[in-house]
């Protein structure tokens, strides 16, 4: 029974066991399968936002892909849409070919065409008004050895329309005139005065028109401001000068303009400020300078001219020229006389000796004609002792009036006196040849700047001291200007010797090199890049009642930018012995004739 019992028991205890383990791995089996369920959850879920960002990524790239398109297509269009210009062929050749590149350098993507009617943007040329911005002027231009001044507007129409009578006046001989003219200037004229009718027309490359309108004293030729060179005499047109600063531009005929005009007012501004700084005139007024340069002045007491300023006051003798001398930046004077106290002239009076001074007070002459540079080569500045020299210095540095060609001393002599306007530097030198030798500066005591031509060995060491001087000038971007206080002669045609001693001068590299010594105008001649006047005659000073010796010339130099671009000389005539004027248009031509005569060419 017990047994039974204990049987029953343990299977009893079995059934709990294996009900229990039933459960339990019912139980397993469920949490399992909620696991799994879970795991496939987060499974899911992890591939959902997978492909949702698969897909972002997806629409990303294809919206960049999109908006790379559209760049591209823009880009295209941009390619295939370049901004186009037409250029007029009016516009000369120099110009052009600055214009394209200046053009270039502001858009990348551009075409030039070759119709009008296909741009968007047209450059070309035209009279100039008052609503332009730029201005290019052109001048008639002929050989420097021509007496002929001015030419008419009208006139010049005429020869162009193919009037075979116009331009009449020009005739120095029997020949018509010619006009000689570059290809691309034509071009420019036709815009102002249509085809040329005229079949005395050459067409000429630029570097020969000068050799050409050489041929044939009446040929001419039309240039713009900035091809003009010393060898050409620049024409008045009607009157009107480019080379005065007070030039009215828009009334002057050959004042034209680049016209920038298309179908879009924007472009049209954008492309003229891109412009402005390269295109806005060829003649700019800030970088001209003028000088006038003068032959001799000694207005001594007993002299014809002291007696004048005695009578009429110191102004007197330069009360018909004195316009023409404040028309310049810098006006030169070379006065060769001391300023002496009580000065009378009884030395002159009384021997004849040719000892001269000038009262101080008469220092007011020197004034009225705006005096700016004074020279000392002269060979009277040590007639009445060196305390006069000093004194006269004392005076000039009073006024503040830099002199050269003399000095204090040796070292002061040799020191130029430097001025600049609008960026032209200037250096003014000189030197006497002619003595005497009580004139010349010493270490000790004052007068003018020696070249010793006595002594071989002195003059050589005084030419090259100069040479050297010139040379560190020109290294420091200097213009030089040299005058001679030469021997004296009195012809039109300069002497072998005095030949030599100036082209030397040149030959260091002075630009200008004029003649101060001279009572009577004489030749010039053009030598490489430099310009010689041989002398320039009288100005404050007067001698016998010769014509030669009431000639007179104020040498005009033109500066542009650094370099010397042309000379006008203006010819004037000695009344009652003491009163310069400018000449009457015959005696112009004479005097202009004779000079030329006694140039060399």
């Amino acid at each position: 029974m017990y047994l039974k019992y204990r049987i029953k028991r343990k299977k009893f205890f079995a059934l709990i066991v294996l009900f229990i383990l039933t459960i339990f791995v019912l139980a397993v089996t469920l949490a399992s399968c909620k696991i799994i369920d879970t795991l496939e959850l987060v499974e899911v879920s992890d591939e959902d936002s997978n492909k949702k960002s698969d897909e972002n990524a997806a629409q990303k790239v294809s919206a960049q892909e999109v908006s790379a398109v559209e760049e591209g297509q823009e880009e295209d269009a941009l390619e295939k849409n370049p901004i186009k210009f037409w250029l007029d062929d009016s516009i000369p050749d120099y110009m052009s070919s600055v214009l394209k590149q200046q053009l270039e350098e502001c858009y990348q993507e551009l075409e030039f065409a070759y119709s009008k009617v296909n741009s968007d943007i047209n450059i070309e040329m035209k009279l100039a008004d008052k609503s332009s911005t730029n201005f290019f002027v052109f001048t008639p231009v002929v050989s420097f050895f021509t007496v002929l001044d001015d030419i008419s507007w009208e006139e010049f129409k005429k020869f162009w329309n193919g009037d075979e009578n116009s331009l009449m006046f020009t005739r120095d001989s029997e020949t018509d005139p010619y006009l000689i003219i570059s290809e691309d200037i034509l071009d420019v004229l036709q815009v102002v005065l249509g085809e040329c009718k005229n079949n005395n027309l050459e067409i000429s490359a630029r570097e020969d028109i000068l050799s050409n309108i050489k041929e044939n004293p009446n040929n001419f030729s039309i240039i713009p401001f900035n091809e003009i060179i010393p060898e050409y005499k620049v024409l008045t047109l009607d009157g009107m000068s480019i080379l005065n600063k007070d030039l009215n531009i828009l009334e002057y005929p050959l004042t034209l303009s680049i016209d920038i005009s298309g179908s879009n007012p924007e472009l049209v501004d954008e492309v003229e400020n891109n412009l402005e700084e390269t295109f806005n005139t060829n003649r700019d007024i800030e970088k001209l300078a003028t000088i006038n340069m003068t032959g001799v002045t000694a207005p001594a007491q007993g002299k014809t001219i002291g007696n004048r300023m005695n009578e009429y006051g110191p102004l007197y003798p330069a009360e018909k020229i004195v316009d023409v001398l404040l028309d310049a930046d810098i006006t030169h004077i070379s006065n060769e006389i001391p300023f002496v106290e009580n000065c009378t002239g009884s030395r002159y009076i009384e021997t004849g000796d040719c000892v001269f001074c000038c009262k101080p007070e008469y220092i007011e002459l020197l004034r009225f004609v705006g005096t700016d540079v004074v020279e000392l080569t002269g060979n009277h500045m040590n007639d009445f002792g060196n305390e006069w020299m000093h004194f006269t210095l004392d005076i000039y540095e009073e006024e503040g009036w830099p002199y050269f060609g003399g000095g204090r001393d040796f070292e002061d002599s040799l020191e130029p006196a430097v001025l600049e306007v609008n960026g032209n530097k200037f250096a003014f030198l000189g030197a006497n040849t002619f003595g005497p030798e009580y004139n010349w500066a010493t270490e000790d005591n004052p007068g003018s700047a020696r070249i010793n031509v006595y002594d071989e060995i002195e003059m050589e060491e005084d030419f090259q001291r100069f040479e050297n001087i010139i040379k560190e000038l020109k290294q420091d971007g200097y213009i030089v200007i040299f005058t001679f206080q030469y021997t004296e002669t009195y012809n039109y045609l300069p002497f072998e010797q005095q030949i030599i001693d100036f082209r030397r001068i040149i030959d260091a590299g002075a630009d200008i090199v004029s003649g101060s010594q001279s009572h009577q105008p004489m030749g010039v001649e053009f030598r490489g890049d430099g310009f010689i006047n041989y002398g320039l005659g009288n100005l404050f000073f007067n001698q016998a009642n010769e014509l030669v010796k009431k000639q007179g010339i104020i040498a005009k130099h033109i500066f542009y930018e650094g370099r010397h671009i042309n000379t006008i000389l203006i010819t004037t005539m000695l009344e009652n012995l003491s009163q310069p004027r400018v000449t009457t248009p015959e005696e112009r031509a004479e005097l202009l004739k004779a000079v030329f005569n006694g140039s060399i060419k």
